[in-house]
């Protein structure tokens, strides 16, 4: 019997005369890919006492109990069950009997792969133990191995290489597909090319085909002879795979791409968009990668994130229909060159990939939950199957899905901020607050569950607030109760755990070096809360969203009126941080001020612990650090109209949320502008007025007057009417809505409508000129609309900045500079 180590790429159920049996494919250690055939486990049954015995005789009876019998479980309020393993087959029969002799289901584990998978704690990397024999689609198969999961999942994930194929397609203006590029690491890309009416096309790599037909299937062909992992491409599923099989079967093309004989699909997928199925393999879209990695683009083209990540780009970078006429005549004239311009587009996704480490998080990140590739980055898939294994491994009947509203997950505190321009302020930001606060007071769905249970759980919304800390404190064994009135048992849940677990493996993954790690761990602690608050889940709850959001305005209300009682100023709040204003003057030192802050969070941390200790019994797990220092820090105004005052004769000192700009110290003795929320930090906003924010920033904090501020607004205003700034005009703004559905045409949607579009949706870029927005690459030969730019972009941000500064903008733009803002 031989032993192998491998990654689980896909698993799936499949139905056959014979009987039903399990399919695997993945990557072994040594570089072969591999398939695991299996007979299926049968499904089972949970009973409820004290009917289990007469349904274990019915089921006898019928020979639909399975050899393993029954085992003692739980449900997630605590009632006792009874898990029965029936037959492979015989599921059907068996809740037809005990329904004809009226004992109730109480629920059913139907044990397909994935739920296989979970039940022995397999989460991607695999232990093998069985003959192995020569696949044909695959390197080696196994027929009924024994599977086992291996420790320290993400080590083996780490060392076992998965193949990665990059395709990209080019259709013609009829729609026909008459390019595909491969490109895989380590090896020379191919490109599949019809030829037309055109020159042959003569370098190496490329290979010609009279017709589309014979194109597709010889590409279904080539991926089965590479035999990659993963299938990826750049908005892949939406274009490049819908094209292929759209064009397959109007052709008559079996695309067979797959590990097995079976053709490819799309499959619908309840709450998802529709998946892909090749069998045996993954498809993953590297642009819904980008997209969700958290990293910020102008867009989230190829070529600008191309351009971002490695400082290359396409080989043809124009738009549009000269796009189209330069990509026509290219492949006319010169083939190679236009094979070259599509392998390109392969070749540039496998280098994002690989850049920013987004090919090695995604394994990490399955091989850690325990979801499939193509679901690694989902937030749902994921935490169910951590949740779900968590709970059988207790004996607890994972609950099924309901029909439940759920209000989402609230948004945090925020603490009003107060406007103007401020010297040394330091910023106090709770360490993994949500983690933090479901680790101290067991906010789990399990511990939820067996709070609401108990006979005397009250109606939250019932309790009033000043009856919180009394009834809290009443007795030490009753259930935590959360500031919105949600209770929790004290036993200690699944969430806690699984917490505690990953920032221990985080902190190991810190000290050894391994960054990619460090993410995962990181960004799955994080996205529980939003989890628990999504209505798709089955956990989710909006009561535990809610004591979640209610722990954390309670604490950090506690930090502001810590900080206040010390006679200092909290500037904004938001969430987990807080901004204190130290009272030192600008020329204050990092080290200063970092040590106030640390002395302020240390001895604010001893307060959580105590008032915890006090109000709950519990330890606290709540930490506060200091984390940033500004020499000078700057909030505008929430709204500021010119001319505007309130009752007394003053502006509003109301500050601006999630809008403020700092410079920020470093321990080096360096400093730099940062600024969260305002123009210069949004996508969609033109270069200009990113630009010219920052500079005005760096002036203001530079201790510059009015007079140097009001010279530079003047210079850019008249650099901007002499021209050059045109490269700096652009706006690059969505449709989510198709262009033919907005009733009312903002200057992106008539963009839209001149670029042609009906039934689509997705960016635009357009420029403002004095005939109105026109596309980008499709202009009228309109002048450039200056004014537009001076008052919507320009004016605003200057106005804003003078007004926290208490000056007005206008004179800097001339005396006819009196415009109305909206913000």
């Amino acid at each position: 019997m031989g032993e192998a180590r491998g990654f689980i790429i896909s698993a799936w159920d499949e139905y056959r005369s014979g009987g039903d049996r399990i399919l695997l494919t993945g990557r072994l250690d040594d570089g072969r890919s591999f398939a695991a055939l299996l007979a299926s486990p049968g499904a089972a049954l949970f009973l409820r006492p004290p009917g289990e015995l007469a349904a274990l005789e019915a089921l006898q009876r019928i020979g639909a109990l399975g050899a393993e019998g029954s085992a003692k479980w739980s449900s997630m309020d605590g009632s006792p069950l009874v898990r029965v393993n029936i037959l492979p087959g015989k599921l059907r029969q068996a809740e037809r009997e005990l329904s004809r002799v009226g004992l109730p289901v109480a629920g059913v584990d139907r044990m397909r792969a994935d739920e296989v998978l979970a039940q022995a704690d397999i989460r991607g990397p695999v232990l093998l133990r069985g003959e192995e024999r020569k696949g044909r689609r695959v390197d080696a198969v196994f027929v009924e191995p024994e599977l086992s999961s291996i420790p320290s999942a993400s080590g083996i994930a780490k060392s076992i290489t998965l193949r990665w194929l990059a395709l990209d397609i080019e259709t013609d203006r009829e729609g026909q597909v008459v390019t595909v590029s491969l490109a895989r690491a380590g090896a020379p890309g191919e490109v599949l090319f019809l030829q037309g009416e055109g020159k042959a096309p003569t370098a190496p790599g490329i290979e010609a085909f009279p017709d589309e037909a014979s194109l597709l299937g010889a590409l279904a062909a080539r991926i089965v002879r590479m035999d990659p992992d993963v299938l990826t491409g750049w908005n892949v599923l939406d274009f490049d795979f819908k094209v292929i099989l759209e064009r397959c079967a109007a052709l008559g093309v079996t695309f067979d791409a797959g590990r097995t004989e079976t053709a490819a699909s799309f499959v619908d997928r309840p709450g998802r968009k529709a998946v892909l199925d090749i069998p045996g393999r993954a498809v993953i879209d590297a642009m819904r990668l980008a997209r969700g990695s958290g990293a910020r683009y102008d867009d989230l083209t190829l070529e600008t994130v191309a351009r971002e990540v490695l400082g290359d780009g396409k080989l043809v970078s124009s738009r549009g229909e000269e796009k189209l006429e330069e990509l026509e005549t290219l492949r006319k004239r010169d083939p190679d060159r236009f094979c070259d311009y599509c392998l390109r587009d392969s070749e540039l996704v496998l280098r994002i990939l690989a850049a920013t480490g987004l090919d090695a998080l995604t394994a990490r990140r399955a091989a850690l939950t325990g979801v499939s590739l193509d679901l690694a980055w989902t937030s749902i898939p994921s935490f169910e199957r951590v949740y779900g294994a968590a709970l059988r491994a207790r004996r607890v009947a994972v609950p099924p899905k309901e029909e439940r509203r759920v209000s989402g997950a609230a948004g945090g505190t925020v603490l009003e901020a107060r406007a103007g321009l401020f010297p040394a302020v330091f910023v106090l930001d709770f360490r993994s607050l949500y983690p933090s606060i479901m680790r101290t007071f067991n906010v789990d769905p399990l511990a939820y569950a067996r709070a609401c249970a108990h006979a005397a759980q009250p109606d939250p919304g019932q309790i009033a607030p000043d009856d919180l800390r009394s009834a809290s404190m009443a007795s030490r064994s009753e259930a935590i109760t959360a500031p919105n009135g949600a209770r929790f048992d004290r036993e200690i849940g699944v969430m806690p755990g699984l917490i505690a677990e990953y920032a221990a493996e985080r902190e190991k993954a810190i000290a050894s070096g391994d960054d990619v790690a460090a993410f995962v761990y990181k960004i799955l602690q994080n996205s529980f809360y939003g989890v628990l608050g999504a209505e798709g889940c089955r956990y989710a709850r909006t009561e535990i969203a809610g004591a979640i959001t209610s722990f954390g305005k309670k604490f950090l209300t506690m930090a502001r009126d810590f900080f206040e009682a010390k006679g200092l100023s909290v500037l904004y709040g938001d969430t987990d941080s807080v901004f204190v204003l130290s009272g030192k003057s600008v020329e204050v030192s990092y080290e200063e001020l970092m040590a106030m802050g640390k002395a302020g969070a240390d001895e604010l941390n001893e307060r959580i612990a105590e008032r915890v200790k006090d109000e709950y019994g519990l330890e606290s797990m709540l930490r506060i650090r200091c984390e940033k220092a500004y020499a000078r820090f700057l909030i505008p105004r929430l709204k500021y109209q010119a001319g505007v005052r309130d009752e007394s004769g003053e502006l509003s000192s109301r500050g601006r949320a999630k809008g403020y700009a700092g410079l920020l110290l470093a321990e080096d003795g360096s400093a730099l502008v940062e600024v969260k929320g305002m123009e210069a930090a949004r996508t969609d906003f033109t270069p200009l007025a990113r630009h010219f924010q920052v500079r005005l920033l760096e002036l203001v904090f530079s201790g510059a007057g009015e007079k140097e501020l009001g010279d530079f607004c003047r210079s850019e205003k008249e650099a901007l009417r002499r021209g050059e700034r045109d490269g700096e005009l652009v706006y690059r703004k969505t449709l989510r809505r198709l262009a033919d559905d907005y009733a009312s045409e903002t200057p992106q949607v008539r963009a839209a409508r001149l670029m042609g579009w009906k039934d689509k949706r997705g960016r635009v870029s357009y420029v403002m000129t004095r005939s109105g927005a026109e596309p980008e690459d499709r202009r009228s030969g309109s002048a450039l609309d200056y004014e537009h730019y001076e008052r919507h972009q320009l004016f605003p941000i200057a106005a804003s900045i003078a007004d926290a500064l208490g000056l007005d903008a206008s004179p800097w733009f001339g005396d006819s500079a009196q415009y109305e803002l909206d913000f």
